[in-house]
């Protein structure tokens, strides 16, 4: 079972990493370009959660996720919150994010309308399956730089936010190191 270090270590993997995607639904394509930002990873694994220990969260989100990775946030402190075990789910399966973003399963335009139950708000929907589990990842668009970011993450409990979602055909993947400009197609259905 993944820990919150083995978490962070694995989302660090992504800062560098920007996906480029093409979707298409009735003749019209748009295209998605995924970023990952340090920030988000609170969210992300789910501390906010951990309502016992905000003292000890109150720094920035960044220097946060800066704090786990270096072992001065030590994962038995997290731990100790009388509300992890709300936590370990979102955790384990963060560690496979690099995974479910490979992957050429789902992606819905999401209307939160149509899930009124639930407070996320985003603009698109990747539902993929992880160790036999579907898992959400929700992308939300930055204004001010254009891209997306994965706005909230989590494994499928009772409720399966993709009922109802518009579905769009995934047409290219492809993913980039943003510091060697390295560039690997993950998939390509415009060439078949």
């Amino acid at each position: 079972m993944a820990d919150i270090l083995q978490a962070a270590k694995s989302y660090a993997k992504l800062l560098d990493i920007e996906y480029q995607i093409v979707l298409g639904k009735k003749n019209k394509n748009i295209t998605l370009s995924i970023v990952f930002d340090e920030v988000h990873f609170f969210h992300l694994a789910g501390l906010q959660y951990l309502k016992d220990l905000s003292a000890v969260l109150s720094e920035s989100r960044e220097q946060i996720f800066r704090r786990i990775l270096r072992g001065s946030l030590q994962k038995q402190m997290l731990e100790s919150s009388k509300f992890y075990s709300e936590i370990t789910d979102r955790i384990e399966y963060l560690s496979y994010l690099e995974q479910i973003m490979d992957s050429n399963d789902t992606v819905f335009k999401y209307n939160s309308r149509l899930n009124v139950f639930s407070a996320v708000q985003a603009d698109f929907l990747m539902k993929n399956e992880v160790l036999t589990r579907n898992v959400f990842v929700f992308l939300s668009l930055d204004q001010s730089t254009g891209k997306y970011f994965c706005r909230s993450f989590f494994p499928q409990s009772d409720k399966d936010y993709s009922e109802g979602q518009t579905r769009w055909t995934l047409l290219y993947k492809k993913k980039i190191w943003k510091s060697s400009g390295q560039e690997n197609v993950l998939y390509d259905r415009m060439k078949m």
